[in-house]
């Protein structure tokens, strides 16, 4: 059975376009300024975030990957554990590869036994408050949908998991049925993108878009994305590249995510420059660098926003690959009902569909989503220039000392 929501791909004189879609224009623009230019890029974000998913059970997603790789042309791996790659190579290769990361599961229920009076016994694999299980109505999913409501949750002390009860189901769940919360498709209201999961598919769905943008425009360039697994329970997917050496170990990685949104790192103020999380800070040359490759955009559109911010409301993917040596820095955008927790006076309240007092729909902001891929876009169009570590800020600040502060040093003595 195919995946739900999986538009058909198929080529058109040279150019690929979705049944459901309008045909792409030659040159889609990325810049919250144009909005109705970005379509395509919205209609790629849904389509993606309408696919279910879990922790270990991203199987949708990849088959929806594998689909538009194989219509666009583009080059695909896998490693050992599932993890996909897809490659972009055009005109002269990069010294260092550069490879765009995010994760295609969400917070999910994952089935462990059906009762045989229907009654459901899974285990819930991501962070979500038990407290906020008190009502809430799921749905997993075969072929179709099959919607159901919770009865207990706890701990479970062996495993990083919750258990949890649902209510009977009359159709057959076999273990490992994927479950989510009962939301919604994914819909746009007034620039507010809501939807069942978009951490981390809204990421997913940007890596596509960049790729898309780099075919259109023929952009010369050596790009890797890397579209991970069971990031929510301890970033498996990533760690298993990296303590197998799947990188290529010379490789530039920029992780996409979206980070809950707070006071200092609001929905619709632009994508945002992640300096870092709740454990670790990022590579300040890089981070400098992806900065700089927003600022440009910023100089030559006078309607384009970007921020720079430390999102510590949680540890993502970036740090793991840091912890292993590579040069590594985050691009986000700031997300509403942080893993559908519906939290009032958290970012995001009262904004979505819900599912119970305490679950709702995820939120970003188009407009923020549309400027990381238009980031992304000037990172790869700068990346021949890029060079790593801070040397270029001590040859800043050597000319900076020789050429002014030397001379004044010398005619004011103190």
């Amino acid at each position: 059975m195919a995946p739900p929501h999986v538009p058909d791909i198929h080529h058109r004189r040279r150019r690929w376009t979705q049944t459901v879609l309008p045909r792409r224009t030659a040159q889609a623009c990325y810049f919250p300024a144009n909005r109705g230019k970005n379509v395509n890029h919205l209609q790629t974000l849904t389509a993606i975030c309408n696919l279910p998913t879990a922790p270990y059970r991203e199987q949708l997603v990849v088959a929806w990957l594998l689909e538009w790789a194989k219509q666009r042309r583009i080059h695909v791996t896998r490693d050992g554990v599932g993890n996909v790659y897809l490659h972009y190579r055009r005109g002269k290769p990069f010294k260092r590869p550069l490879i765009i990361e995010a994760h295609m599961d969400h917070p999910g229920f994952v089935v462990k036994k059906q009762r045989r009076d229907g009654t459901i016994e899974a285990a819930f694999r991501g962070g979500v408050k038990p407290s906020l299980f008190e009502k809430a109505r799921a749905k997993f999913f075969t072929d179709r949908w099959h919607p159901t409501r919770v009865l207990t949750v706890k701990p479970n002390k062996k495993s990083r998991f919750l258990d949890v009860t649902l209510a009977a189901v009359k159709e057959k769940l076999p273990p490992g049925t994927l479950g989510m919360w009962d939301l919604p498709d994914a819909v746009i209201e007034n620039g507010l993108f809501k939807s069942r999961v978009c951490d981390d598919l809204g990421g997913v769905a940007a890596i596509v878009c960049l790729f898309e943008e780099l075919l259109d425009q023929k952009i010369d360039g050596h790009v890797i994305g890397l579209c991970s697994r069971a990031e929510e329970v301890g970033f498996g997917g990533v760690l298993a590249a990296c303590e197998n050496k799947w990188l290529p170990k010379n490789a530039v990685i920029i992780g996409l995510e979206t980070s809950k949104a707070s006071d200092f790192a609001k929905q619709g103020n632009g994508a945002i420059i992640r300096v870092g999380d709740r454990t670790g800070l990022f590579s300040l040359g890089l981070t400098h660098f992806v900065t700089q490759a927003a600022a440009s955009i910023a100089d030559d559109d006078k309607h384009f926003k970007y921020q720079r911010a430390l999102m510590s409301g949680g540890t993502c993917n970036t740090t793991a690959v840091t912890a292993y040596g590579f040069d590594a820095t985050c691009l986000c955008v700031a997300l509403g009902n942080y893993h559908n927790q519906h939290v009032k006076g958290d970012p995001g309240y009262g904004d979505a569909p819900k599912a119970g007092p305490g679950i709702a729909s995820e939120t970003i902001h188009t407009g923020d989503f549309l400027g990381m891929v238009g980031i992304l876009v000037a990172v790869v169009q700068r990346f021949k220039t890029y060079t790593p570590g801070v040397d270029f800020l001590r040859e800043r600040f050597h000319k900076l000392h020789r050429d002014e502060q030397v001379a004044l040093f010398k005619t004011t003595p103190l």
